[in-house]
């Protein structure tokens, strides 16, 4: 497409007592020092030929929010999503290989380093210059710290050396090292003065964006014209309701949930995820993504190729990435994820979820590229929002036997070692699993530490307000799912006593530990008991889901799944 010629910035002034006039009230822009800085960036060369730079009245379009349903405006999120591929190849950043390219572009062409906060106006670098959790853990911990030494999340870290320096002298200097230790970056021998730690941090340290430092403010293109979040650090938590404490443990209870109610080995990966983290033979392997160039520190983390997110199974097979490149790729998949996972299937092997599958088997011939990918990212997506609602219908209705039989609690029973474990071309291989049996009541925990966590993370999952979510129903799918819920029904007699005990897990956490084993102990038994009546339910669910998948399947090439540009990558 073309970019859009370059727009001269009226009389703010006059705009502002115009609009004031029309609408009895300002423009949402925030603090005045906010309103300036959006000034300059919106006249600056570095954002010419932004799209839609002005709305109907003149008021500058900060925000372009992917979820615009209608009107005049409702294409810009992607048509900026463009402009800042263009911009990121014009400054020799490749979309189809960088998987971080756009908040890099973001960073690369913002002309100050600094940003105000739109709710107070507190400036604030971009870079990840500013002490998180993971640095004040440490600091803490150093004898001579005690409370009267304040710690401020919005304090530059060298400022926050400038007052330990100050405090204790040359006595931190012999900390520093210890202090600032990361996986991925080597301190080397530096003078005990705070010029030269100083400049380490400032040229060194802080541009490799280390996980003891956090950015002033969070890239967000193209959602934000310049960008990054409105909200600063110093106030993203109280007035992002996404970011707020309470919601950013929830984010770890999504991971947490979608990777309890999806099909796998899950303790052969469990393992081999530990195997990664801990076996010397993986510590110097390079990133997936290394030959694309830039900072891939060192050791990476296990990927899931197909993520668990999207439905596909927790298996023993992980793709080495680095943590910047794991973090952003999130749920979505390469194009090359594909094509893996389908030359995994012709070996015979499992790679989605039940649920999953039809979706999955409809379209993973069409990924092409990156922006087919992502779209089929995002209708296993919206499948998994469906699969989630029909979770919590069970869960609604007290099928709580049934829910366990989904979480392959078998798996348990063995003791996972892995037969010539290597890496060839950034994946894990081995040649076979040998599956000692257990004899232990280490089984037994792990099966009631997996009940436990996978129903209450299930609840949590749907306790949470602010979720969005697009679920697919149709009169073919309602009638699977409500034959299957009848069938669950005529079975209340045979798990009604079962179904009462998991529920006051899931409620109070009344029973005990001991109960708790009891009950993961019994419970395999009764399931092997019951696996064709409940075989014969989940058929139904299934069916309900192949369903739900044709339906999405024709979805393929709407306005909710197709990306602006043809070749955009998933970042």
């Amino acid at each position: 497409m073309r970019i859009a010629k370059v727009i001269r910035a009226p009389d703010f002034d006059k705009i502002l007592e115009e609009y004031m006039q029309n609408n009895k009230k300002k423009p949402k822009y925030g603090n005045d020092a906010f309103l300036e800085y959006a000034k300059k960036i919106i006249s600056h060369s570095n954002y010419s030929g932004m799209p839609d730079v002005f709305g109907d009245r003149g008021e500058i379009q900060w925000e372009a929010p992917s979820n615009r349903k209608s009107g005049k405006f409702k294409d810009t999120h992607h048509k900026r999503r463009e402009w800042w591929r263009q911009k990121a190849l014009s400054i020799g950043i490749d979309p189809n290989t960088d998987s971080t390219w756009i908040s890099k572009t973001a960073k690369a062409i913002h002309p100050f380093g600094i940003k105000p906060c739109k709710t107070c106006g507190k400036e604030l670098e971009i870079a990840y210059a500013y002490p998180n959790e993971h640095l004040f853990t440490r600091i803490r911990k150093l004898p001579y710290i005690d409370e009267t030494f304040e710690l401020s999340e919005i304090e530059h870290v060298c400022d926050l050396l400038a007052r330990l320096d100050e405090r204790f002298g040359s006595k931190i200097y012999e900390d520093l090292p210890k202090l600032f230790a990361t996986t991925s970056i080597t301190i080397p021998p530096l003078a005990n003065d705070f010029d030269t730690w100083e400049n380490f941090l400032r040229d060194v340290y802080i541009p490799q964006e280390p996980r003891m430092l956090s950015p002033g403010a969070m890239s967000n293109p193209p959602d934000r014209f310049d960008g990054f979040h409105s909200f600063n650090r110093c106030c993203r938590a109280t007035v992002d309701t996404g970011r707020s404490k309470e919601n950013l443990k929830s984010y770890v209870t999504d991971r947490r949930v979608f990777e309890y109610w999806v099909d796998g080995d899950w303790v052969a990966a469990d393992r081999l995820m530990g195997q990664v983290r801990s076996n010397p033979i993986f510590e110097q392997e390079n990133c997936f993504n290394d030959v694309q160039g830039g900072v891939h520190p060192k050791p990476c983390q296990a990927d899931h190729i197909g993520p668990i997110s999207l439905g596909f199974t927790h298996r023993p097979q992980f793709q080495l990435l680095c943590k910047t490149c794991n973090s952003g790729k999130n749920n979505r998949m390469y194009a090359s994820d594909v094509r893996l996972l389908i030359g995994v299937e012709k070996a015979g092997e499992s790679v989605i979820s039940w649920f999953a599958k039809e979706i999955w088997d409809l379209r993973k011939a069409a990924v092409v590229d990156a922006e087919t990918a992502l779209r089929l990212s995002k209708l296993l997506r919206d499948n998994r929002h469906t699969y989630m609602s029909l979770l919590k219908e069970l869960l609604d209705r007290g099928f709580y036997t049934f829910l366990a039989s989904l979480l392959h609690l078998e798996a348990a029973d063995f003791d996972p070692e892995f037969v010539d474990l290597r890496v060839r071309n950034h994946l894990t291989y081995f040649d076979f699993i040998i599956k000692n049996p257990r004899t232990t009541k280490y089984a037994t925990e792990q099966k009631a530490r997996r009940i436990r966590i996978a129903f209450t993370s299930l609840t949590d999952y749907h306790k949470k307000e602010n979720r969005s979510a697009f679920v697919i129903s149709n009169d073919r799918s309602a009638a699977e799912f409500s034959a299957g819920f009848s069938k669950l029904e005529n079975l209340r007699s045979v798990t009604n006593d079962l179904d009462r005990k998991i529920a006051e897990i899931v409620g109070e956490g009344k029973l005990s530990e001991a109960d708790l084993r009891a009950l993961a102990k019994s419970l395999p038994d009764i399931l092997s008991a019951n696996s064709a009546p409940f075989s014969s339910v989940r058929d139904h669910f299934a069916r309900g889901m192949c369903e739900v998948g044709k339906e999405l399947d024709v979805m393929w090439s709407t306005d909710r799944y197709v990306r602006s540009t043809p070749g955009e990558i998933i970042e």
